[in-house]
């Protein structure tokens, strides 16, 4: 049987975190995640996941801090990241455009689309 594939969440509304994480794993996927900014580049250091989603407002760093230094290290430069976020203005689309992201989700977010994205990254990445 293969591996399954590896999804990490930073998310800091619980409500959110706890309903993508079920569905992920619903739809056979390993899941990590963490709603303390503080904690998600050493977590997905130690997951090693295969695709991040990242929301962008969180207290202490936002997500596009977090997708900076993911992008400028070496062992995480290369996970595709999809950004879930209540922001969706046309300078955060640039911005997560500059970082890398691989895919721009607005709150509420498509699920089933979503989950199709994360399979294709994932796929193109390996």
């Amino acid at each position: 049987m293969p591996a399954k594939k590896k999804v990490f969440i930073a998310e800091d509304e619980e409500p959110v975190f706890i309903s993508l994480k079920k569905l992920l794993l619903f739809s056979g996927f390993d899941v990590d995640g963490a709603m303390n900014a503080r904690e998600v580049v050493p977590q997905i250091k130690s997951f090693k996941p295969d695709a991040i989603l990242l929301d962008i407002k969180m207290p202490e760093l936002s997500g596009f801090e977090i997708c900076a230094l993911l992008k400028t290290d070496g062992e995480t430069k290369n996970i595709p990241i999809f950004v879930l976020s209540a922001l969706a203005g046309e300078e955060d689309l640039k911005k997560a455009a500059e970082l890398g992201v691989v895919g721009y989700f607005s709150k509420p977010y498509d699920y089933l689309k979503l989950k199709r994205e994360i399979e294709s990254a994932i796929d193109k990445a390996k």
